[in-house]
């Protein structure tokens, strides 16, 4: 499992040793602890991308310290550069350290169908951040570990993160999006193992964000067997933190603990910026194609008209009255035979403009999107309304479908 490598890639690097780590933005809604209960330098994180201070964390005096922003890219890269933190800080002799691994992220879907393309064939059904420490980091980080036991979250991170929760719920049935969920999760898993025949204790902890939505089923089509509506997730980390000491010296190392990194405000808000740039690149990319489609579809049109006007005219000229009785007569036949086409299927076949593909749906709408993986269809009879920006504006663009001729 891919997955799996990455943690096994900075597992790796994350020896303690001075080495360099392999380590819209994230929002946190853990608590941030404000007293130090220990003298500390604060020390600054230089993102490699900007060549500028992303976070600024605070050191134990006397910890050696390494930090940088990584961007692993591969089938289960970091959500956003601020996930890409990763540091290390330790104590002279080695055995006392924070740490921090960048996220990751990972889907599934329900009927076993590949979200990510041929070259990212794991389908991950981790939906809980104790899931995601227990399965993937613990068995990574410390195969060996002698004992393994989930900690009870304090409460105020588990009012928070159900506060959360409530918000995306209610975000979620205003979009009256039926069968979809937003959620965030956390846990903290105690782990004791020895290290160089020193017995030594370590808390792990997460915080994962998944969204869940429901793909429609397609018709069958061409070459294409009918496919059931089926259920789709898409998951991410914001980071594995790590906090090691000496067996019994752990809850001291707890106690003094230093807060958490504090984010440069500066470099957040120029990767925001970067973000949208390229989001509305590729909208407007979107947008140009969507409209020399239309032009093109146009002028096709114009000119199957133009042939049919001819085509009319001369045969007007020589059987002018027996042309009306005929048209009249198919008129007729193809009035009835559609009338009954509608009341027995209320369907009618649209065109994707940006790929050329039909799509039958509803007629009762005049108005259809379709998302940008081609899963989920909106139908509307609101002329004004467009769904971009509104309905999973990260990870989903709309494109209005046409009526095929």
């Amino acid at each position: 499992m891919k997955l799996k490598k990455n943690f096994l890639r900075c597992a790796a690097a994350l020896s303690i040793t001075g080495a360099a780590l392999c380590i819209g933005q994230q929002t946190g809604t853990v608590p941030k602890r404000t007293a130090l209960a220990v003298s500390t330098r604060a020390v600054e994180v230089s993102d490699p991308a900007y060549a500028m201070t992303a976070y600024t964390i605070h050191v134990p005096a006397g910890f050696r310290f390494v930090g940088t922003i990584l961007r692993p890219g591969g089938c289960h890269p970091a959500p956003t550069p601020a996930s890409g933190l990763s540091y290390t800080s330790q104590s002279p002799d080695g055995l006392t350290a924070y740490a921090s691994l960048p996220g990751v992220s990972w889907t599934w879907t329900s009927n076993g169908s590949n979200m990510m393309g041929p070259k990212c064939p794991s389908n991950i059904a981790i939906d809980t951040a104790a899931g995601l420490l227990l399965n993937i980091a613990i068995p990574n980080l410390h195969p060996n570990a002698t004992s393994v036991a989930i900690v009870p979250l304090d409460k105020k991170i588990q009012d928070a993160i159900a506060e959360n929760n409530e918000r995306s719920a209610a975000t979620m049935r205003g979009y009256a999006l039926k069968g979809g969920k937003q959620f965030q999760d956390a846990a903290q898993v105690r782990v004791e193992y020895e290290m160089n025949g020193q017995p030594m204790e370590e808390l792990i902890s997460t915080v994962i964000d998944c969204m869940e939505s429901q793909g429609l089923a397609m018709p069958a089509g061409p070459g294409r067997p009918w496919t059931p509506a089926y259920t789709k997730r898409n998951c991410s980390s914001r980071g594995t933190f790590l906090m090691r000491a000496p067996k019994g010296h752990l809850d001291e190392a707890k106690k003094n603990a230093p807060p958490p990194p504090q984010i440069d405000a500066a470099w957040d808000q120029r990767v925001i910026h970067d973000m949208n740039v390229s989001f509305q690149q590729m909208q407007a990319a979107s947008d140009r194609q969507f409209q020399s489609m239309m032009a093109n579809f146009k002028a096709q049109g114009d000119a199957r008209l133009a042939r049919g006007r001819q085509f009319q005219a001369q045969q007007r000229a020589s059987t002018d009255a027996a042309l009306r009785n005929d048209a009249d007569r198919q008129a007729a036949i193809d009035h009835s035979a559609h009338q009954m086409a509608l009341f027995a299927l209320d369907r009618q076949t649209f065109v994707d403009p940006n790929t050329g593909q039909k799509i039958e749906a509803s007629n009762q709408y005049n108005h259809q999107w379709i998302s940008s993986d081609g899963t989920a269809l909106i139908q509307t009879q609101d002329h004004t309304y467009d769904p971009n920006g509104l309905v999973y504006p990260v990870s989903q663009s709309w494109t209005q479908l046409v009526p095929a001729n």
